[in-house]
């Protein structure tokens, strides 16, 4: 091919990295939805998708479903990012990463195209280019989408999906997304399309007035959630084509370790039964108690202490990641962190308990936190450049947790002898 495209996983990467690579580099003011629309139209039309937005929580909620769906004998492509240990965690077929044989495919043809039509995309723009080229090619299939960023100029918008799901909202790259609840809410809500559902998971109660005036203004029936709140109606209370998802009065049985898994297992319910009425409940039931998901705090044992692995990188996030080492983990734990610059540094920070203790780490990304660009409320805290150095340095009988960037992540389990896994 004129590509030069070779057909293994690093064939692929290397092809992607040929373009501009806006998670790389940090530059999202860049992102537009023009192009990628343009391109979509030279392909074959894959099936809508279920469209997941939210800052937290889209990749669980994703992958619950399509565990669910597989549960239900139903074909699944899901398409997610970023990846943690392979570059083929981004396309999965019926629950598992896809071959590179077939990846590698359909970049061949995402490349012809660009060249026959002069339009070079990016890097998460070929990603999702090839996602759709799987989907479209799979008959029945049931197709996932996780939003990148935002939602508005996300490349999952240049599609009309079959369902919105909006999973929690919180403060994140307010230097792209706004700085308030309202900037981020209309952001993020701009996938959902008026005739499609739309499904809200349980939210703070400023998030969901930040939501549910965004929502009143595309959804003319949307009921507040406190309205839904006291409908009482299952798993979610619906007012025409939205429905606010309440905890669950029972807990799921989950594979995925942590309290705030079951909201996220709530409003894949609730997504389940707005977009496949006709599933069967043991079949969700059966799916959630199977899907694990990398990265998402992932328990390993390694050299006789216990580690939980996590791509946490905010306040929110990293507070409920404190939650599960706190119950999973042996007293007197420690935390390595390794955090973007352009993540909310003071919220993390604020989070952390006083006592514990934290070593700073730096990872292979141009976007993440030197030693000179932590805040002086972690001046203390020990530097180390990679984690492998950082590992080196704690204690032998301690367990720990590693957080704060899925890049980090990655690396950990790759050093750990854990690269490319997919628990379950």
């Amino acid at each position: 091919m004129t590509s030069g495209l070779e057909e293994s996983e690093a064939g692929i990467e290397a092809w992607l990295s040929a373009s501009v690579n806006h998670e790389r580099d940090g530059t999202f003011h860049a992102i537009k939805l023009q192009r990628i629309a343009a391109f979509l139209s030279h392909l074959p039309r894959p099936p809508r998708p279920c469209t997941v937005a939210g800052t937290k929580g889209k990749g669980s909620t994703v992958r619950l479903m399509e565990c669910a769906l597989g549960a239900a004998g139903r074909p699944t492509v899901a398409f997610t990012s970023p990846h943690v240990s392979s570059v083929l965690e981004r396309w999965r077929l019926d629950g598992q990463p896809a071959d590179a044989g077939i990846i590698s495919a359909l970049c061949h043809e995402v490349d012809r195209l660009e060249r026959r039509h002069q339009l070079p995309l990016t890097y998460f723009e070929r990603t999702f280019a090839v996602a759709c080229l799987l989907a479209s090619r799979r008959a029945g299939t049931a197709f996932l989408c996780e939003v990148g960023l935002g939602g508005r100029l996300d490349c999952a918008n240049a599609l009309d999906c079959a369902i919105a799901v909006l999973t929690h909202l919180s403060h994140d790259h307010r230097d792209i997304l706004g700085p308030t609840l309202h900037h981020l809410a209309f952001e993020k809500l701009a996938i959902s399309r008026t005739d499609s559902p739309l499904v809200i998971a349980p939210q703070s109660p400023a998030a969901a007035l930040a939501i549910w005036r965004v929502a009143g203004a595309l959804h003319r029936q949307a009921s507040s959630p406190i309205a839904a709140a006291e409908a009482g109606a299952g798993p979610s209370a619906a007012s025409g084509m939205v429905r606010w998802v309440q905890p669950p009065r029972s807990p799921w049985e989950l594979a995925m370790p942590g309290g705030h898994q079951q909201e996220n297992a709530a409003t894949a319910a609730a997504a389940l039964h707005a977009w496949v009425p006709d599933i069967d409940p043991a079949a969700i039931r059966r799916g959630f108690a199977q899907a694990r998901l990398a990265a998402r705090c992932q328990e390993i044992e390694h050299a006789g202490r216990r580690l939980i692995i996590d791509g946490a990188h905010n306040g929110p996030s990293i507070m409920r990641t404190v939650e599960v080492a706190d119950r999973r983990l042996r007293a007197g734990w420690r935390m390595i962190l390794g955090l973007a610059r352009d993540k909310e540094i003071d919220e993390v920070l604020a989070v952390l308990p006083s006592a514990l203790v934290v070593s700073r780490c730096g990872y292979r990304s141009p976007r993440a936190r030197g030693p000179a660009d932590w805040p002086a409320a972690a001046g203390t805290w020990r530097w180390f450049p990679g984690i492998a150095e950082a590992l080196a340095c704690q204690p032998a009988d301690l367990d720990l947790c590693i957080t704060g960037s899925f890049y980090l992540a990655g690396e950990a389990l790759c050093l750990l002898g854990h690269q490319g896994d997919l628990p379950g």
